[in-house]
């Protein structure tokens, strides 16, 4: 690609990401958000339906791999993308007719067309990554996507108030979150057409992906194993918490949806402000260092949780520190060093299959989180100003695998790429 073409995809690609946040933002499909674990609550979800829901992001991530052997006749990255954006994005507007079907199998059903949507979501997302290894020079990765990351965060803080005010203004039922889906499926789609004008490389016409390759690119020896498998052991020991932090607002604290939009706008402005902080500090020390950084300061959070109050003040706090140190923390640095660390050779295989592998980790941590709740479902005693239940039992497993995972990853040793 000619450097004038690589720019143009670069601006386009801002373009395309504020319009995909504000549609991850109505509908929760990036990893779900608070609105979408509400939806399902008021579907009437169980605890235990509430950790599958949370386990369909990892589920899907695990299988893409095996989902993107079905493209293996496409040779253009450009295309792949485009089919399966205009799939999955509209296809939230499947869960305005949920509320219809029958009490005991709406839930299920609900849980089977999200996963299908998360399917085609990851899949794009092992791809998109490939396609933009092309397009953003390596020793400017940490500022572009800073830069593209801080236009997202301004985009995502009225989303997230506006969604909040939806919700409540028109009764947090079924109107409520037929609109909200509608209106995220609306910026779906116009993101969608946005990838019709960013350039890709035509010269490389290679097929997109290759299953042999994804083994084969295990074979090689370096920082990417090394990191695989480093993420691999923190994903698993991050994930035990759930869906659970929500679930205690919404449930126990009784926080309504306004006040979790107030929530999510805190954590996305401070998320914002620091992405291209930590993006710069990655391209000076090291975006491996500022991670094992970052991994540590989350490990607190969970801990943090665990004697949470229902303070708005003190999980106000909270929701500050998860957007510094995780939305963009953990994050950009994870995002960036994988971009770093993965081989030349199998580049979209060695995405694919790094949140293939990564995302199996939390697959089942999410699964042990759910076992976990039902084992602890009636367990219940007040100490002091604590309400101990199985969400703070939750949160406290949580913390101690976390702070197992941060030390064991920060004694892995990596070289630098160059």
């Amino acid at each position: 690609m000619e450097e004038h073409q690589k720019a143009h995809a670069r601006k386009i690609s801002i373009i395309e990401g504020a319009l995909a946040t504000v549609w991850g933002q109505f509908t929760g499909a990036f990893g779900g958000n608070s609105y979408l674990a509400g939806f399902f609550l008021w579907l009437g979800a169980s605890p235990f339906a509430m950790s599958i829901y949370n386990s369909v992001f990892a589920l899907a991530n695990v299988l893409q791999p095996f989902f993107l052997i079905f493209t293996k006749r496409l040779k253009s990255k450009k295309k792949l993308v485009w089919i399966f954006t205009w799939i999955s994005r509209p296809s939230f507007l499947f869960f305005v007719f949920i509320p219809f079907l029958a009490t005991g199998i709406r839930v299920w059903i609900a849980i089977v067309i999200l996963f299908m949507i998360e399917l085609m979501v990851f899949a794009v997302g092992a791809v998109w990554r490939s396609w933009m290894s092309e397009v953003v020079d390596f020793k400017k990765m940490g500022k572009y996507f800073g830069i593209r990351n801080l236009v997202g965060g301004a985009v995502a803080i009225p989303s997230l108030l506006i969604a909040g005010y939806l919700l409540d203004a028109l009764g947090r039922g079924y109107v409520a979150f037929s609109i909200l889906f509608s209106i995220g499926v609306a910026f779906g789609i116009l993101e969608s057409y946005m990838f019709k004008f960013q350039d890709e490389d035509e010269t490389k016409r290679e097929p997109v992906f290759n299953l042999h390759a994804m083994f084969e690119v295990l074979k090689i020896p370096g920082n990417y194993r090394k990191y695989l498998v480093g993420f691999t052991i923190w994903n698993f020991s991050a994930a035990l918490i759930g869906p659970y932090p929500v679930v205690m607002l919404i449930s126990e604290f009784k926080y309504d949806y306004a006040t979790l939009s107030i929530l999510s706008v805190i954590l996305t402005a401070f998320s914002t402000l620091f992405q291209p902080i930590w993006g710069k500090l990655g391209d000076k020390y090291g975006n491996f260092k500022m991670l094992k950084m970052a991994l540590f300061l989350q490990t607190s959070l969970a801990f943090l949780w665990f004697s949470a109050i229902p303070s708005l003040c003190y999980i106000s706090i909270l929701y500050a520190l998860i957007g510094i140190f995780v939305t963009s923390g953990v994050f950009l640095s994870s995002f960036n060093a994988l971009m770093e660390f993965a081989p030349s050779f199998g580049k979209t295989e060695a995405f694919s299959l790094f949140m293939s592998v990564t995302s199996g980790a939390a697959f089942i941590g999410n699964i042990s989180s759910g076992i976990l709740a039902l084992i602890f479902l009636h367990f219940h005693f007040t100490f002091w100003i604590w309400n101990m239940d199985m969400y703070r039992i939750i949160f406290l497993f949580s913390f101690i695998a976390r702070l197992f995972a941060s030390l064991y990853f920060s004694r892995l040793k990596v070289g630098r790429s160059g």
